[in-house]
């Protein structure tokens, strides 16, 4: 299974999504999908990229082990983070009203696929 369709049965399965994405920590973007043509995660990876990088930093500074998500919430759209492997993470977009404890649920299931298809 390629990234892009790992990609889409993410999106697929979940409610309210917007698309996803996986992403290098250097912020650029490996593969991605999208519902709306609006969605375009290489317009962000880099920032998000150095959102990861702080967050994991600031983790392990303080002792509180690894970072394995990060979750952002802004007033239009809501962004799941999870890190796959040592140098990647995968996004994932939701509208305000979708289902958030799903999208949850399939991006860390895709995870290990991620990671076999890296390896």
């Amino acid at each position: 299974m390629d990234f892009k369709s790992i990609l889409n049965e993410i999106v697929g399965n979940v409610d309210g999504a917007i698309g996803a994405g996986l992403v290098g920590t250097d912020g650029i973007v490996i593969d991605q999908v999208s519902t709306k043509g609006t969605f375009d995660i290489s317009a962000v990876g880099a920032e998000y990229a150095t959102i990861i990088k702080n967050a994991k930093k600031a983790s392990e500074n303080f002792g509180l082990g690894k970072t394995s998500e990060i979750m952002i919430s802004t007033e239009k759209a809501m962004m799941i983070m999870m890190i796959v492997g040592a140098e990647y993470f995968i996004t994932m977009a939701l509208e305000l009203d979708g289902n958030l404890g799903r999208g949850r649920l399939e991006v860390k299931k895709a995870i290990p696929k991620l990671e076999r298809e890296l390896a």
